[in-house]
């Protein structure tokens, strides 16, 4: 999967130099696949942490006072984790650095034992088994300030014995709750609650922003007042803004009055009049051409007026006939959308977010319009194919705002109307098609989903629908599972792995086939020993293809893994398949690893080789499984002339001539 750089995104005025890539002009090159697909959203810090990334976070971040040390006395949030392994962390402000300060702690804690492993957890309910990795001691984060009052108090019931399971484990749990919530699980388990202060948001601003920060602290006078009342993330999304603004070529300090401007000036009339007003003087096109800019925010003039015509005829409003000479260019007629906060020339909303704001305010509060818009933006990759990548990215993106407004269901219905295939629609006729109509609409809903299953709150029924979806659904949607798997396991292993799982057992080629490249990128990034440990349940009640799957992910991702790793867990793998694993799944299974052995640099034989020796145990029936596997690969070495095989299955021979074989009394 290609990541995202910083936010990808060009500005729709861009050099005449650069070339624009579209659908339209590279649909016979070679880089097709390549361009014209929207990626998953970049994981922005979320889920399994890197030390690297958090070792630049700490840098960065300012600890508020009590977090880490606290006077004589007292006793900091650092201190109450490492004493009872359990926190509970909230703040006055609902977006005071919760997430970020938890992550801290982990941080905090891996510099005395490096074997923590510190991550974000996504629960849809709370246990130890969704929580805790055997003999992986970790650090784990989970966001609850959006979680329902019910769900909650089901946390609360199951939160004592938790904790217990966390002492046991070795790992230390940090839960992050609302301010109106703190109080009922401060009593529940007394001593272990947390309520985060402001840091000096001067501060703040001078780590985010580096070495210009000096000059326009003492450049811009009215910056400290502005800054005085705000939490740290108000005050880096202030940083993220200015240096937006630097990037594109403005003068640090006229940037960053502009930036203070935009903030401050909140004059003219709310939006709700504004759009009253438009209702009544029936300017239809006016209200569609600001919903097509909110929902294609930076795209180019003719897309968001394409859009706007599309929006008019889903809402069965006619055209007006115009003779073509006669008629306004899109230019023209984009220009006519007089809204304060719309900035013609680049095509975006100012203050930035305020374009989602139209967006979800159109979806909230005009339910009537509802279906309208999803008919209508259900059907605009349908009938427009000429959208660059990151204009499809920022349309899913915006898309993805639904599930934050009570849209879950919208999302959900949007991601398989554009994944699923239309019989006799498509070329190749295929229900799960390989055609590029199909490839462009699936992609938008691989990163439409990947981004709203990642939210801890709204993508519970997300991350539900997607399990469902792997257990029982159309090749077209557990493809599209798969996918999205393979965007959220870097971040979440544990609940891609889980979906992965059941697919893994479809018959349909495209869909297993999608399948394995994402288990394979998901244990590439944890490493043999922790990806073995993730799919220790994969081989209960599995079929041939799962089996096969397993084998084949766990061979590449030791083969790609530079540390030894854990020889043991390696054992306890092939221990396992050798016991329960039918001889007509065994044999292709030890195949391919051996084949992946001979495919490895020859100094990585001995570590792919030794784990099935062991793991024999001196069992004559194991013994011979494992010999008869490797002379079925000799034998296939010499059938085609390939030494390396003959090598691999000799060494193998050797190893098991060595064994001490238990007789049976």
């Amino acid at each position: 999967m290609v990541e995202v750089e910083g936010n990808s995104n060009d500005t729709a005025l861009r050099d005449v130099v650069k070339p624009v890539v579209t659908i339209r002009n590279v649909i016979f090159g070679d880089q097709f696949a390549e361009l014209v697909e929207a990626r998953p959203r970049k994981r922005s810090g979320r889920g399994l942490q890197d030390h690297a990334a958090l070792e630049h976070l700490a840098s960065r971040f300012v600890p508020p006072p009590g977090l880490l040390s606290a006077p004589e006395g007292a006793e900091s949030a650092f201190g109450i984790l490492r004493r009872e392994q359990v926190l509970l962390l909230t703040a006055n402000e609902r977006r005071g650095g919760q997430f970020v300060a938890g992550l801290r702690l982990g941080y905090e804690l891996q510099k005395s034992r490096p074997e923590l492993v510190v991550r974000e957890e996504l629960i849809d309910r709370l246990s130890d088994d969704d929580l805790l990795v055997e003999d992986e001691p970790a650090v784990v984060v989970v966001d609850l300030r959006s979680t329902p009052h019910d769900e909650l108090q089901a946390v609360r019931l199951g939160l004592v014995e938790l904790g217990k399971q966390f002492v046991s484990h070795r790992s230390y749990l940090i839960l992050i709750f609302a301010i109106d919530r703190a109080r009922e699980f401060g009593e529940f388990l007394h001593g272990r609650m947390h309520r985060l202060e402001r840091p000096e948001p001067v501060e703040v601003f001078t780590r985010h922003l580096g070495d210009d920060a000096a000059e326009l602290i003492s450049g811009v006078p009215e910056l400290a007042d502005y800054l005085r009342d705000l939490w740290p993330p108000a005050v880096k999304d202030v940083t993220d803004a200015v240096s937006d603004r630097v990037r594109e070529g403005e003068e640090p300090r006229h940037a960053l009055r502009e930036v203070l401007r935009d903030r401050q000036e909140q004059g003219g009339p709310p939006l709700r009049e504004i759009i009253r007003a438009k209702q009544t003087d029936s300017a239809e096109e006016w209200l569609a051409l600001l919903l097509a800019a909110a929902l294609l925010e930076g795209a180019a003039p003719w897309h968001i007026v394409y859009a706007a015509d599309l929006l008019l005829d889903c809402n069965g409003t006619k055209p007006k006939k115009t003779p073509p000479l006669l008629t306004p260019s899109p230019y023209a007629r984009l220009s006519a959308l007089e809204y304060k906060s719309f900035d013609f020339e680049t095509r975006r909303f100012q203050p930035p977010g305020s374009g989602a704001e139209v967006f979800r305010h159109f979806w909230q509060e005009h339910r009537g319009l509802q279906d309208t818009l999803l008919k209508w933006i259900s059907a605009l990759p349908r009938r427009n194919f000429d959208l660059t990548r990151d204009e499809l990215e920022r349309f899913a993106d915006r898309c993805a705002e639904l599930a934050g407004c009570g849209g879950v269901d919208a999302v959900l219905k949007l991601a398989e109307s554009w994944a699923k295939a239309t019989p006799g629609a498509e070329p190749d006729g295929d229900e799960v098609s390989d055609h590029w109509k199909a490839r462009y609409r699936r992609s938008i809903a691989v990163r439409l989903l990947t981004t709203t299953a990642m939210d801890p709150a709204a993508g519970t029924r997300v991350r539900q629908r997607l399990l469902d979806w792997s257990k029982a659904a159309k090749p077209d949607l557990q493809l599209l599972t798969a996918q999205v798997c393979a965007g959220i396991g870097e971040s979440f292993p544990r609940i891609a792995l889980t979906r992965l799982k059941y697919l893994a057992d479809s018959e349909n080629p495209r869909v297993w086939e999608a399948t394995r490249k994402a288990t394979l990128l998901i244990g590439a990034g944890l490493g043999t020993a922790s990806f073995l440990r993730h799919v220790a349940e994969w081989s209960d009640h599995a079929g041939p293809a799962r089996l096969r799957l397993l084998v084949e992910s766990t061979a590449v991702v030791l083969a790609q893994d530079e540390e030894d790793g854990d020889l043991d867990v390696l054992v306890d793998f092939w221990r396992q398949a050798l016991d329960v694993m039918p001889v007509e799944s065994l044999y292709p299974a030890i195949g391919d690893w051996l084949r992946t052995a001979a495919e490895a640099p020859f100094e990585q034989w001995g570590r792919m080789v030794e784990p099935l020796i062991l793991a024999t145990d001196g069992e004559l029936k194991s013994i011979g499984r494992v010999h008869h596997a490797g002379w079925r690969a000799l034998r296939h070495g010499r059938e085609t002339g390939n030494d390396v095989w003959v090598a691999i299955a000799d060494r193998l021979f050797g190893r098991l001539d060595e064994i001490d074989i238990l007789v049976p009394e």
